[in-house]
């Protein structure tokens, strides 16, 4: 499935099996001690530095930093440079979080730099967390691969998360800011777009998507006055249109591509429409099967499942829709079912396929009190589980995404 070799995937988690990880051991939470910048900083010695020998541009938001991110790095390719992609999270395989001029990276290559980075990593004496291993592994093979630029994206927030040790970016973007992971980053949007306004550096120029709460836009143009940073606008449409001449994407979308428009220029980079191809995205308004019509969304807040509402609707407007919906426990649940409510859809709730706790019975009695018409399938297998059920989109979370994806994919 989508490149997967099991036995070379075993392999690389093998290779770091010492260290915590703290998005496979999904049982336990973030603590203060491990959302820090600490650990980075000596890695960052013992590979070189290789932050130094790339031209950085960074990404933080809630919503749409993997899009955006997808975009920009398909963007210097078509404007000639060889790029790096590290990117987060991956729902098939690993590689999906380190792409080389928009291409998976080979197995091989990938096996090899990580059994030479966990004997640096095992010499230093220190247990950084899987996610800090992975961003300064993508560093050094980006490197090491001849890649003059590298776009990263944020894994949680931005001031702490581990991206963030790189000192001078060339270029930042803070795409929507919404409300997730408040137990790290705050309960207020004002708390949050402050941690994700964070990755501001020192007159770094910075790109601000089109926020849905003006309360996160004032905040980040506040900090990034504070370090005289320029902020600026996306791109407009008519700018962005020859990067999607056939109108293809999605309006969330559309505006990801303006803010990566943006970000590229702000790098002192101009991309060509004629050589931009859109890259694959996974699990965002993504088409993976037309008999039944099946489409992934990895929407777990409000927010997002209000824009993928306004995305089916508008790119299929008179469709009927299953909505296949599994939620971890502590995202806002009510808020999820309340915008998606809005589809006047069938629902099937289930359980993400996690080791992390699911919010399954406060999601059906949420939907069951919001009188949504509502069938709860625990344990979502196989696809005849599903039958009676046409055009179907999985959400709630990447986890729920994959589920879609494991049983209609071709």
């Amino acid at each position: 499935m989508r490149g997967l070799d099991p036995r070379k995937e075993q392999a690389f988690f093998t290779t770091f099996a010492t260290y915590y990880d703290l998005e496979k051991n999904t049982a336990r939470r973030y603590g203060p001690g491990e959302y820090s910048l600490d650990r980075m900083f000596p890695l960052a010695e013992a590979s070189g530095h290789p932050e130094r020998r790339l031209e950085v541009l960074h990404v933080a938001g809630t919503k749409g930093k993997g899009s955006t991110c997808h975009f920009t790095a398909a963007m210097l390719v078509s404007a000639g440079r060889r790029c790096g992609l590290f990117a987060s999270p991956h729902l098939v395989t690993v590689r999906e979080r380190f792409l080389i001029d928009g291409q998976l990276i080979d197995y091989d290559l990938l096996l090899r730099h990580a059994a030479s980075w966990e004997a640096d990593v095992r010499a230093l004496g220190l247990l950084p967390s899987l996610f800090e291993i992975m961003t300064m592994l993508a560093l050094r093979i980006f490197v090491a691969e001849g890649c003059e630029y590298a776009v990263l994206e944020t894994g949680i927030g931005g001031r702490l998360d581990a991206t963030n040790y790189v000192p001078d970016p060339v270029a930042c973007a803070i795409t929507p800011v919404s409300f997730d992971h408040m137990e790290l980053l705050g309960n207020t949007v004002e708390a949050i777009a402050g941690e994700k306004a964070g990755i501001i550096k020192p007159g770094v120029p910075v790109v601000l998507a089109r926020q849905p709460f003006p309360a996160a836009a004032e905040v980040i143009r506040e900090r990034a006055q504070l370090l005289h940073a320029p902020v600026h606008e996306p791109a407009p449409d008519a700018e962005v249109a020859p990067f999607d001449p056939a109108s293809s994407l999605v309006p969330f979308l559309r505006q990801n591509l303006g803010v990566a428009l943006a970000l590229c220029r702000q790098a002192g980079l101009e991309p060509c429409p004629e050589r931009f191809g859109l890259p694959e995205l996974r699990a965002r308004c993504e088409v993976i099967c037309r008999e039944p019509l099946v489409v992934l969304d990895a929407a777990h807040n409000a927010d997002s499942a209000r824009r993928l509402v306004e995305a089916l609707r508008q790119r299929w407007p008179r469709q009927r829709w299953t909505v296949v919906l599994g939620v971890l426990k502590g995202k806002d649940t009510p808020g999820i079912l309340r915008e998606l409510a809005a589809l006047e859809a069938r629902f099937v709730l289930t359980n993400p396929h996690t080791p992390r706790e699911s919010d399954l019975p406060a999601l059906e009695a949420e939907a069951r009190r919001g009188g949504l018409s509502v069938e709860v399938i625990p344990d979502l297998q196989r696809a005849d589980q599903l039958q009676g059920h046409e055009a179907l989109v999985f959400t709630g979370s990447f986890l729920t995404a994959l589920i879609g994806e494991k049983l209609f994919a071709p």
